[in-house]
């Protein structure tokens, strides 16, 4: 190790030197950042690979980024997953992680950094693939443990409203069985799993599967081995290693999903807000009718037409 603070970790030192470094080392560096644990058992030839370049710029890059070497980085890798999945040293982190002596400053820096990262690999998600699959799944299952699991209720909530079957469960242990028995053929599971695979997470998935459902994964986790089983796979930015919430890109994915669904059945979704505006009065006396131009829903001529007829 260099001069370099040995306490910094892996991610740390390369958003910090990472974007300062000339042309492929700096995408060397993001690779580093965004997937340590790919990197913690990958060799300088595998990751090149993986970003386009040399195993000789991988090892400038560590070099660079005040590493001796791979066996370095590798290690730094392992020991930044390790902290991920340790709630302990993930608080001690954010706690003490402040831009300008502000934790709030801090959140928003961090968050905004991750949804550029996102949005950089966004070409890299088969959305339209992923939006028919939902939209036209015969009922929705959405799941997640908590407290991701409250994204997975969100988003059946306003799936339900805009007129798809759907429902979310967050149960973990023997009961998820009872949760499970209602996936069958031609439904959709989508699954919210930040970081690690736990138990419930693999048997979701594998029972949607071999029910005939479609599988949708979302998680940071690049080196999660149940993403091989998915049939689509959104890879978020890695959250949990700043001060972001792990479930701040989740919810975006969950927003965008239930706009472009709406899109893809615009009759459907209308249709589902009338009745859900029929029904208000009857619990309530408040005047809070939603129209689907409140809720961003694109509407159009064609769809109301179809709907009154």
């Amino acid at each position: 190790m260099s001069t370099e603070d040995a306490t910094e970790s892996l991610y740390a030192r390369a958003t910090r030197l990472g974007p300062e470094l000339p042309g492929t080392l700096s995408q060397v560096a993001a690779f580093f950042a965004l997937h340590p644990d790919q990197v913690a058992g990958s060799s300088a030839l595998e990751i090149a690979a993986a970003v386009g370049t040399s195993d000789a710029s991988v090892i400038r890059t560590a070099r660079a980024l005040g590493y001796a070497g791979m066996k370095d980085v590798r290690q730094a890798a392992l020991a930044l997953v390790a902290q991920r999945a340790d709630p302990g040293e993930l608080l001690q982190r954010r706690m003490h992680s402040t831009a300008d002596g502000s934790h709030l400053r801090q959140v928003v820096a961090d968050s905004a950094n991750a949804i550029e990262q996102f949005r950089s690999t966004l070409d890299d998600v088969d959305w339209e693939g992923i939006v028919d699959a939902v939209a036209g799944a015969r009922k929705v299952f959405c799941y997640g443990l908590k407290p991701v699991g409250y994204i997975a209720e969100y988003l059946a909530f306003f799936l339900v409203r805009t007129g798809v079957d759907a429902q979310a469960s967050k149960t973990t242990g023997v009961l998820l069985a009872d949760e499970l028995l209602r996936v069958h053929e031609g439904d959709a599971a989508i699954v919210f799993a930040p970081i690690r695979q736990f138990d419930e997470v693999a048997t979701v998935v594998r029972t949607a599967r071999a029910e005939g459902a479609t599988v949708v994964l979302i998680t940071e986790a690049i080196g999660m081995p149940i993403r091989t089983e998915a049939d689509y796979v959104i890879t978020t930015a890695p959250t949990s290693l700043s001060a972001a919430s792990d479930a701040s890109i989740p919810l975006m994915v969950a927003h965008a999903l239930v706009n472009a669904v709406s899109a893809r059945n615009p009759a459907r979704a209308l249709a589902a807000l009338d009745r859900l505006n029929t029904l208000r009065p009857f619990v309530t006396h408040q005047r809070a009718q939603l129209t689907a131009q409140r809720l961003g829903i694109p509407t159009g001529d064609d769809a109301r037409q179809e709907h009154d007829a």
